[in-house]
């Protein structure tokens, strides 16, 4: 602590002082560059400054990160304690070994803690704390253990930041159960605990799948007067859908509602992300809509996830028009994105031409082709997932009201492409011609009915709902009408606006009518009950 007052009584007088104004009135860069200067010209500066200098390039890293600028930032310093040893301390030091732990340096970092070690500057728990971070990043359990076994006295000093870095890198290297005994041994200490140490807690009981030792965490915080907070439900949320328990998942988002605490746009996107692995796509798209009703903006994380949900409810209609949406909204698909329309398009029938069917929407929505190397690592993932997949598909029973190809002779007007559709067998049809029936002309259900697949139908037909038409509307009017613009539930032979008479497209037929009806304007929370 001396020697860091010290710094700071030095740097109000002679050139330190001109280094830090520096700093402040033109920027760390123009900083770097003088101390560069004053060290060539052999002229001191001291420890305090020099370490703000480099943890403000490092702060200004994490919007935009430069790596030139930050190796640049680090040889400087390393040149500092060079010429002047007995200037560097543990601040300085902890501030070199935080930034080659940013920068995943595991070499960097362990030569500067054993430069730090050869000048006899001692090591604080903010250092075992860095240390322990760094090689958790890493996975290095053994490196973690051993640094924790050895610097006892650290230990003794640790507050809820280190023992929150000793228990993020447990975690990290699954070891659950030792970061669990950490924790209570923190308890012993009567170390005061929080949040966060909490949820890093219950993400290593989901990691390990073990749902009834995240919910006793996540009960022992009210029991310890921990509040909850949006993290600690979207984490207990998480852990839910990672162990399948789609209804236990609701009832902690119906716990949340009810309370103070404000779902976001994870805690949508986690349930969003469980009725997806279920095959619920009806509910997700429910998810997916209350996100919009609520003003938040949905990214490329909430259209991938729908978009594979459409993979396993075999739906590629719905995936063309969230694709569609998601063009709509100026994002621009990843790797990602494109090998689940792969699997979906394979899914679906195309076999040998599924790229070239991917390329085609791509193209029909303005978008660049994938380049060779996502198309590759497409290729892969799509195989990989087609193999994971194939013994549940040959013992999948067959959806109820499987689809039927399009009549030949169907008086429709063909997508671009086909790009909405399976392949056609070649094997003729009879001629059926589509006609639009108003909604309030169709019949009562009948469960024996079936479309045939690629038929325009009204919306609400039979009773059953139709999706919202922001996102499973499959944006068809872009697609099957060209020419003409029909805002949603408007039909293309009334006039705009019309009600009742909005279409949607009839993939496997009717739907059950026991599914719960729901527009994209009404609330989530009924599916909770």
């Amino acid at each position: 602590m001396g020697r860091r007052g010290q710094g700071r009584e030095k740097d109000r007088s002679g050139q330190v002082s001109q280094l830090e104004d520096l700093m402040r009135r033109r920027g760390v860069d123009q900083a770097w560059d003088a101390l560069d200067e004053m060290m060539r010209a052999g002229l001191p500066s001291d420890r305090f400054t020099v370490s703000r200098m480099l943890m403000r390039t490092l702060a200004d890293g994490r919007k935009n990160w430069d790596a030139a600028k930050i190796n640049r930032s680090v040889a400087l310093v390393e040149q500092f304690v060079q010429q002047q040893p007995q200037e560097a301390d543990e601040v300085l030091f902890n501030a070199m070994l935080d930034t080659h732990s940013r920068t995943k340096d595991i070499a960097r970092l362990e030569a500067t803690y054993q430069r730090m070690q050869d000048l006899g500057v001692e090591p604080s728990h903010v250092t075992l704390g860095i240390l322990v971070k760094a090689y958790g990043q890493v996975c290095d359990i053994k490196k973690v253990l051993q640094l924790w076994n050895e610097m006892k006295e650290q230990r003794t000093q640790a507050n809820a930041v280190t023992y929150g870095c000793m228990i993020n890198a447990c975690v990290k290297c699954s070891q659950t159960e030792k970061a669990l005994q950490i924790f209570r041994d923190m308890q012993k200490h009567h170390k005061q605990s929080n949040t966060i140490l909490y949820t890093t807690l219950i993400k290593g009981c989901g990691n390990e799948k073990d749902l009834n030792s995240a919910v006793m965490l996540f009960r022992e915080m009210k029991d310890e007067g921990v509040p909850y907070n949006t993290i600690a439900y979207n984490s207990i949320i998480d852990v839910c859908i990672k162990c399948s328990e789609v209804v236990k998942a609701e009832e902690f988002f119906q716990e949340m509602s009810d309370g103070t605490v404000q779902p976001d746009l994870i805690t949508y996107s986690t349930l969003l992300k469980g009725y997806c692995q279920v095959g619920d796509l009806d509910k997700a798209l429910q998810v997916a809509a209350t996100i919009k009703g609520c003003g938040m903006q949905c990214d490329e994380l909430v259209y991938n996830t729908l978009m594979d949900g459409c993979v396993k409810a075999n739906d590629l209609s719905a995936g063309v028009g969230l694709f569609a949406e998601m063009a709509s909204a100026g994002m621009k698909p990843s790797s990602i994105t494109h090998s689940i329309f792969l699997r979906l398009y394979q899914r679906n029938g195309y076999k040998g031409n599924a790229m070239d069917a991917v390329a085609q929407l791509y193209q029909h929505h303005g978008l660049e082709k994938p380049s060779g190397t996502v198309e590759k690592a497409s290729k892969a993932a799509a195989r990989r997932e087609n193999r994971a997949r194939a013994p549940q598909d040959r013992n999948a029973a067959k959806p109820n009201g499987s689809w039927r190809p399009l009549p030949v002779g169907s008086t429709q007007k063909p997508l671009p492409d086909n790009l909405c559709r399976r392949p056609i067998p070649t094997a003729p049809m009879p001629a059926v011609p589509v006609q639009a029936v108003p909604f309030h002309a169709v019949p009562a259900f009948d469960a024996s009915q079936r479309m045939p697949y690629g038929v325009m139908v009204p919306g609400e037909m039979y009773g059953v709902p139709s999706r919202p038409a922001t996102f499973a509307g499959m944006a068809l009017e872009d697609l099957s009408y060209q020419g003409r613009s029909h805002g949603p539930g408007a039909c293309p032979s009334a006039p705009d606006g019309a009600p009742g008479q909005g279409f949607v497209f009839s993939e496997r037929g009717p739907r059950p009518p026991e599914l719960t009806q729901w527009s994209a304007h009404s609330d989530f929370s009924h599916f909770m009950r």
